[in-house]
C-alpha cells in the first residue's frame, strides 16, 4: 500500500463526513418536509373532525327532541294497544255473545220451521177435507138426483105428500124469521097450497145413446178440457183428441162445466168423427156406466187435476183404463196467481205418483215432479199446417209492407202478458204498427191503449182466416211476464208463427230461446232492441233449417209418443 500523508488522509476523512453530513442534511430536510405535508393534513382532519363534532353537538338537541317524540309516540301506541286490546276483548265478548244469539236465532228459526211445516200439514188437511167435501158433496148431488130419478121415489111421492102435513103438525115452531125482516115487520110467506100430483116421466139418459158406441169400440179414450171442442181450434187436449180419434179411438171428450145448468154445445152429440162431447157433470154422473161399457183397450188422458176429473180415475182404473196425466201447465202457479180455482196441489200429486203414465209440455214441468217419479216424458206443443190454410212461410215471401208490423194472436190476460213492454216498444218505436188479435183484454188495458194511435185490436179472428192479417206482418211477438207459469209454458202459436217464416221477438218463455227465429229478450229494452236487429225478411237458407225443425212439431210427431204410452197395459 502506498503511504499517504496525514493531512492527505485527514482530507479524505473530511470529505467523508462532510458527504455523510450533506446526506444527513438532505435526509433531515426531506424528513421535515414529511413531517410538515403529515401535519397539514392532521390540520386538515383535526378540522374536519372539529367541523363534525360541531355538527354532531348542533345535532344533538334535535335528536334529543326527536328522542322526547319517540318516547312520547311509543307511549301513545302503548295505549293505543291497550285501548285495542281492551276492544278486543269487549269484540270477543260480542261475538260470544252474537255466537249464543245466533244459536238462540237458529232455534227459533227451527221452532217456527217447524211451526210452519205443522201448518202447512194441517193446511194440506184441510185443502184434503175441503177438496173431499166438493167430491162428496157432488156425490151427494149425483145421489139424490138418482134417487130423485129412481122408480121407487116415485111410486113413494103420494106418500110423502100425504104425510107433509103431519109432520107440520109435529113441528113445534116454525122457523123464526131472520132479524133483519122481523125488525122490519115483513110477513112470513104462507107455504104453497098443495096442488095435484102429476106422475113423473123418466127422461131418457142422453148416454144410452153412446154407450152402444162404446161397446163396439176397438179403443177408447176420455179427454177432458177447459173449453168445448172445436175442430178448427188447435189446442193441445182438442188436437189430442183427433189424432186419437183419427188412430182408430172411440173419444169421449170432457167439456168443462162451472155449474150442472152451465150449457155446453152440441153436448152428446159427434163432433168429429168418432169424438162425442159430454159435459162435466155428465160424464161425472155416468163415469160408473161408462167404465163398464167397454171391455176394449182404454185410456183415461186426464189434463186438468181437480177432485172431479181425479176421483173419475177410480172407477175407470177398476175397469181396466190405462190413467194417464198430460201436464199442460203449471198449474199450482196459476192458482197461486188466482187463476184455476179448481186446483188441489195434492190432489195433482196424487196423481202424478199413480198414473200409469206421465207427459209433460216442458222440461221445466217435468223437473218440477222429477221427485216423485223418473219416468216423466216430455211431449211438447205441436201444430197443424192444415188448419192455418195458407202454404208454409206465406208471410215470409209476402212483399214487405210499410210500415212494419209486428203481431200477436191468442189470449190476453194482465196476470201473464207483458202489456207494460209492449206499450213501452209503441212508444218508442212509433214507426212500428203493432197488431194484437185475440180475446180477454181488460177494460182497464183498453183504457191505456187509447193513448196509442199505432196498435190495432181486430178482435177475435178465426184460426183459418189468420193468414188474412199475419201475411202482412213483419215480424211476431210473445211478450210474457217472467214468472214460473211462462217458464213452464211450451206456447202452441210459436210453432204457427214459425210456418208463416216469422221473426219473434219472446219474453219470458225461456224454454223456447234457442228455437229458429226465435230473438229472446230479458226486458222491455232488450225487447225494442231486439226489434231493431230484426232483417226484413228471413233469407231462404234460414227458412230451409226452419222446415226441418217443424217436422218433429206437426201433432202426428208429437202425439206418436203418447199413443205409444197410452197403448201399455194399465196397473190394476
Amino acid at each position: 500500500m502506498t503511504d499517504i500523508s496525514y493531512a492527505t488522509w485527514q482530507d479524505r476523512q473530511l470529505a467523508v463526513m462532510l458527504a455523510r453530513t450533506g446526506q444527513l442534511l438532505r435526509e433531515l430536510r426531506e424528513a421535515n418536509l414529511s413531517a410538515a405535508g403529515r401535519n397539514e393534513e392532521m390540520a386538515r382532519e383535526i378540522g374536519r373532525i372539529t367541523a363534525l363534532l360541531e355538527m354532531r353537538e348542533a345535532e344533538l338537541p334535535k335528536l334529543s327532541r326527536q328522542e322526547e317524540s319517540l318516547v312520547s309516540d311509543a307511549q301513545h301506541w302503548q295505549a293505543k294497544v291497550a285501548a285495542l286490546e281492551k276492544q278486543v276483548e269487549r269484540q270477543a265478548a260480542l261475538e260470544a255473545e252474537l255466537q249464543e244469539g245466533r244459536r238462540s236465532l237458529q232455534k227459533e228459526v227451527t221452532r217456527l220451521s217447524e211451526m210452519e211445516s205443522y201448518w202447512l200439514m194441517q193446511i194440506r188437511l184441510i185443502t184434503d177435507k175441503v177438496n173431499t167435501s166438493d167430491y162428496e158433496s157432488a156425490n151427494l148431488r149425483r145421489l139424490i138426483g138418482e134417487l130423485q130419478r129412481s122408480l121407487s121415489w116415485k111410486i113413494t111421492a103420494p106418500l110423502r105428500f100425504l104425510t107433509k102435513p103431519l109432520f107440520r103438525v109435529m113441528t113445534p115452531t116454525a122457523k123464526p124469521a131472520s132479524r133483519e125482516s122481523a125488525a122490519a115487520g115483513a110477513p112470513v110467506a104462507a107455504a104453497p097450497a098443495a096442488g095435484p100430483i102429476e106422475p113423473v116421466s123418466r127422461a131418457a139418459n142422453p148416454l144410452d145413446a153412446i154407450l152402444p158406441v162404446l161397446q163396439r169400440a176397438r179403443s177408447v179414450a176420455i179427454i177432458p178440457c177447459a173449453i168445448p171442442f172445436s175442430a178448427t181450434l188447435n189446442q193441445r187436449p182438442i188436437s189430442c183428441a183427433k189424432y186419437l180419434a183419427d188412430q182408430g179411438y172411440t173419444v169421449l171428450y170432457v167439456a168443462w162445466q162451472w155449474a150442472p145448468d152451465e150449457p155446453v154445445p152440441n153436448a152428446w152429440e159427434e163432433v168429429y168423427p168418432h169424438v162425442w162431447q159430454l159435459p162435466l157433470y155428465g160424464f161425472q154422473d155416468n163415469v160408473d156406466a161408462i167404465a163398464a161399457a167397454s171391455s176394449a183397450k182404454s185410456a183415461y188422458v186426464c189434463t186438468l187435476a181437480s177432485p172431479a176429473l181425479v176421483e173419475a180415475t177410480r172407477p175407470l182404473r177398476a175397469a181396466g183404463y190405462h190413467i194417464h196425466y198430460d201436464i199442460m201447465d203449471d198449474w199450482e202457479e196459476f192458482h197461486r196467481g188466482g187463476e184455476a180455482p179448481w186446483f188441489s196441489a195434492s190432489l195433482e200429486r196424487e196423481l202424478v205418483v199413480l198414473a200409469d203414465s206421465v207427459t209433460a209440455v216442458s222440461d221445466r214441468l217435468a223437473q218440477k215432479f222429477a221427485h216423485l217419479r223418473s219416468d216423466i216424458a216430455v211431449v211438447r206443443n205441436g201444430y197443424q199446417p192444415a188448419a192455418l190454410g195458407c202454404e208454409q212461410f206465406a208471410a215470409a215471401r209476402t212483399p214487405l209492407m210499410r210500415p212494419k208490423i209486428v203481431g200477436y194472436f191468442g189470449h190476453f190476460s194482465d196476470a201473464w202478458f207483458d202489456w207494460d213492454t209492449v206499450l213501452y216498444a209503441a212508444q218508442k218505436r212509433p214507426d212500428l204498427e203493432f197488431e194484437l188479435i185475440g180475446w180477454a183484454i181488460s177494460e182497464r188495458t183498453q183504457a191505456r191503449l187509447k193513448a196509442f194511435s199505432n196498435i190495432r185490436l181486430p178482435g177475435i179472428v178465426p184460426q183459418k182466416e189468420l193468414h188474412r192479417y199475419v201475411n202482412n206482418w213483419w215480424a211476431a211477438m210473445i211478450p210474457f211476464r217472467p214468472s214460473a207459469v211462462s217458464a213452464a209454458v211450451d206456447p202452441l202459436k210459436i210453432y204457427e208463427y214459425l210456418h208463416f217464416g216469422l221473426n219473434s221477438v219472446v219474453t219470458g218463455i225461456t224454454g223456447i230461446a234457442d228455437y229458429p227465429l226465435v230473438h229472446f229478450a230479458g226486458d222491455r229494452e232488450s225487447f225494442v232492441a231486439a226489434l231493431g236487429r230484426l232483417p226484413d225478411k228471413p233469407d231462404e237458407q234460414t227458412l230451409a233449417r226452419v222446415a226441418e225443425f217443424l217436422k218433429a212439431c206437426v201433432w202426428e210427431e208429437r202425439l206418436a209418443l203418447l199413443n205409444h204410452m197410452l197403448r201399455q197395459p194399465g196397473l190394476l
